[in-house]
């Protein structure tokens, strides 16, 4: 991927380029973000820049032979992992100890499909049946194996972690090892969505890069609306409806079938929610400038912003952040979003 591909970010642009055209690139980057709103392009973008062969002017040329295997993301000193887990496709020895390696073919077709994915889009690709990914101590062996070896053809051996944050301590471990004493011409470039979830150590030997939000015009430009599920709207406005007429019988159907979403989908519709409410409150307070109401929501955003309380969205921002550590805890999903609609009900 050329830096021209990555939408925004573009003062970040020049600040890479200008690291590693003056021989000042760190080893290891940490790039994180609120949602999937460019850090793996950008990582993309940095492995193919240090490995082209004709850069020029804060670009990769695009067109050698690194460019181009990079483009199609086989080339042999690029390496992903990423948070696996066993899937139907994998035989019975491979479901044992599952690793990004069997799931490699798919994980690339996605990724030239849409580099802005999500954490659910890849539990989708590589079809591991709503379980939640993790990053284990035999991805971390087998990326050893992979940097005993010296580099094939390119500057650097590039290892493009995504979701640092899905590593088990086992697998911390290792690749802390790694970051300690990196083999010789060895680039890490780590992408998270939440780097205060990964070990302080792994942190404190990366250069940590926050990537900006995209404009509302960028992010229609990578697609991003396009990811959000009809069936998250509605189910929200289904809330929502149940408690400005204060029905409480009306909220089961909608806190059932959060129950029964997977764990992924789960947290991305109570981060669905916390945006929607986040448009509401902008609207309620007179700012609607800034709360970039598309032509579907519009009404009914304005409509919510008059009857809401002014306290409901401090409580139900604490109880969406809440019901999100309860899933990642494997707390009973039905007592969690039980008492996620009954909170949200009786605070509108």
């Amino acid at each position: 991927m050329l830096f021209s591909q990555v939408i925004g970010n573009e003062p970040l642009k020049a600040l890479i380029t200008q690291m590693v055209d003056n021989d000042r690139l760190p080893h290891a980057i940490l790039f994180s973000e609120d949602g999937s709103w460019g850090a793996m392009a950008m990582a993309l973008a940095v492995a193919t820049y240090v490995n082209c062969e004709h850069p020029s002017g804060g670009e990769s040329c695009g067109v050698c032979d690194s460019c181009h295997k990079y483009g199609k993301l086989i080339h042999p000193d690029l390496h992903f992992v990423f948070p696996v887990a066993a899937s139907k496709s994998l035989s019975e020895s491979e479901k044992k100890a599952p690793i990004s390696d069997y799931f490699l073919e798919s994980f690339r077709q996605m990724v030239l499909t849409n580099p802005y994915f999500g954490e659910e889009d890849l539990y989708d690709t590589i079809e591991i049946d709503n379980k939640n990914g993790i990053i284990s101590a035999s991805e971390a062996k087998r990326l050893f194996e992979k940097l005993s070896l010296r580099a094939f053809e390119g500057r650097y051996k590039t290892v493009i972690i995504y979701l640092p944050e899905k590593m088990n301590q086992d697998a911390a471990n290792k690749l802390l090892k790694l970051l300690e004493e990196p083999p010789a011409g060895t680039l890490f470039l780590l992408v998270s969505h939440a780097p205060e979830r990964i070990i302080s150590t792994i942190r404190s030997r990366c250069q940590h890069i926050r990537l900006m939000p995209l404009s509302k015009e960028e992010r229609e430009a990578a697609g991003i609306y396009a990811r959000v599920k009809p069936e998250y709207r509605e189910l929200l406005l289904q809330l929502f409806n149940a408690g400005t007429a204060k029905s409480v019988i009306d909220t089961f159907p909608v806190w059932e079938a959060l129950s029964e979403m997977g764990r992924e989908r789960q947290k991305e519709w109570c981060f669905y929610a916390e945006g929607f409410i986040r448009k509401i409150y902008m609207t309620a307070s007179s700012l609607e400038n800034l709360a970039e109401l598309d032509a579907e929501d519009a009404g009914t955003v304005r409509d919510l912003a008059a009857k809401l309380k002014p306290g409901f969205y401090e409580t139900a921002f604490k109880a969406l952040e809440g019901a999100i550590a309860s899933v990642e805890s494997n707390v009973n999903p039905k007592l969690t979003f039980c008492n996620l609609c009954n909170i949200l009900l009786l605070s509108m």
